[in-house]
């Protein structure tokens, strides 16, 4: 009966100090994976669909970049400065539907985009800045917003103002305009002392001006002229008149 032919044993490797060139009868061996510098080495690996990994040198730093199959870049990361940076040309989505989502970094974040960027939520969003007891923060919820800080600053050209109703309460109020223009149908205002400086003053009432005071004074430089189609004066004591000259008639 035949025998089967017996396998063939595997050639035993050379030992590790031994030197290339002295593995056949003094003639170099074909250049290995252990003879080859890591300059020269081909550390690129390619997908079946075309995608690829490599390691490329830049600036000093071995620098780990993903590939798409017509070779544009989707992600790099340098292992030495720990930076990574992951770019998708088409689009990208970040999801975490059963959970959170946290962005930290030790340093900035920015955002910035050629079209809109939108910030939504059912429940509320939040903006806040602080640096020890010192804090501002801006709360945007259902039908409310909340803007609360040491100091609040808006510059504009030109601005907009539309509030249903509005209160106002503060210790002080400045105000520098060169004109302003109010047109109101009932102004109410308390206060425990006005003072007004002004240049001139004009004041036109089409029906009734009604003073009501505890005692009224009007300290005049020059002249008083009153005018009116009938001039009543009523007191319930004394009316006393003194001048150099009276005039009447």
């Amino acid at each position: 009966m035949p025998t089967a032919a017996l396998p063939a044993l595997p050639v035993e490797p050379p030992p590790s100090d031994a030197r290339p060139e002295e593995l056949r009868d003094g003639a170099p061996c074909a250049p290995c994976v252990s003879c080859v510098s890591s300059e020269e080495r081909p550390l690129r690996i390619v997908a079946r669909a075309g995608a690829s990994a490599s390691i490329v040198e830049r600036d000093g730093h071995e620098v780990v970049a993903v590939h798409d199959r017509a070779g544009r870049l989707l992600f790099e990361y340098d292992a030495e400065t720990g930076r990574g940076s992951l770019v998708a040309a088409g689009g990208l989505s970040l999801a975490a539907p059963g959970g959170d989502i946290d962005l930290v970094a030790g340093g900035a974040i920015r955002c910035w985009a050629a079209g809109e960027v939108a910030i939504a939520s059912r429940s509320g969003a939040t903006l806040s800045a602080r640096a020890g007891e010192r804090g501002a923060t801006v709360q945007v919820a259902p039908g409310r917003v909340t803007v609360a800080g040491e100091a609040l600053a808006a510059v504009a050209e030109r601005g907009d103002v539309r509030i249903a109703e509005a209160r106002y309460e503060g210790r002080a109020l400045t105000a520098v305009l060169e004109r302003a223009h109010t047109t109101v149908g009932k102004i109410e205002s308390i206060a425990g002392r006005v003072i007004a400086r002004a240049g001139d003053l004009f004041q036109e009432v089409r029906e009734l001006h009604q003073l009501r005071a505890g005692r009224v004074r009007a300290l005049v430089e020059d002249v008083i002229e009153l005018r009116g189609r009938e001039v009543s004066v009523d007191a319930r004591e004394d009316v006393s008149i003194d001048g150099q000259r009276i005039n009447l008639g």
